[in-house]
């Protein structure tokens, strides 16, 4: 499994880095909300989602912050960031849903990263697009009222989970997007009285 997905994903790898993240990684099944890290834990190993999806986020005096979330294929450049580092990482990552990951170790990491170009620059590619996903989220909370934050959020989990229809609560989206449920209601119901979301018993469908 980890090879075939390494070469579809990533066709440039040398062939004995290939070799080497088989033997030296491990593959690891999630079940839905279980947590990858949590804030103040120290990271060990450098995760590659084979399949799923992972929520990553921050907190602040109690309040939970979405900085993006890692698809098929994509690395944590939060915790790339601990590679060569050993301080508590300041963030959690948690699965959305049913997901497998590739953990790589980061001792080898390390030593990819100087022996391998090509590992180099996937790393780098994760890099920038995780870049830009918290450069769209920063100029949603600068930018944004909270009913174009809260649509936005809806379009890209449908987007992850290639579904129109999400099983999420009210509670959890407050929880995502740093405020409170009542808001959301609030919120959702202008949503849904414009037409863009329909609420269909505890889901909710993006029109």
């Amino acid at each position: 499994m980890k090879a075939s997905f390494l070469v579809d994903c990533f066709p440039n790898l040398e062939k004995e880095l290939v070799s080497e993240i088989e033997r030296y990684s491990t593959v690891k099944n999630f079940e839905p909300k279980e947590y990858v890290v949590k804030e103040g834990e120290f990271i060990r190993s450098l995760p590659i989602v084979l399949n799923g999806s992972i929520r990553v986020y921050s907190t602040e005096d109690a309040v939970q912050f979405l900085l993006y979330y890692i698809s098929s294929g994509a690395s944590c450049i939060y915790s790339f960031a601990h590679t060569f580092n050993s301080e508590p990482v300041e963030f959690s990552a948690i699965t959305e849903v049913k997901s497998t990951l590739m953990l790589l170790p980061l001792e080898r990491v390390r030593l990819w990263l100087k022996k391998y170009p090509s590992f180099a620059g996937i790393v780098l590619n994760d890099y920038q697009k995780h870049y830009k996903d918290l450069l769209h989220t920063t100029k949603q909370v600068i930018c944004y009222n909270l009913e174009g934050r809260l649509i936005d959020y809806l379009k890209t989990k449908a987007e992850i989970e290639q579904s129109n229809l999400l099983n999420i609560s009210h509670q959890e989206i407050a929880d995502n997007l740093g405020t409170s449920r009542e808001v959301i209601t609030r919120v959702m119901k202008k949503l849904s009285n414009n037409q863009e979301v329909q609420q269909i018993g505890r889901k909710i469908k993006v029109l």
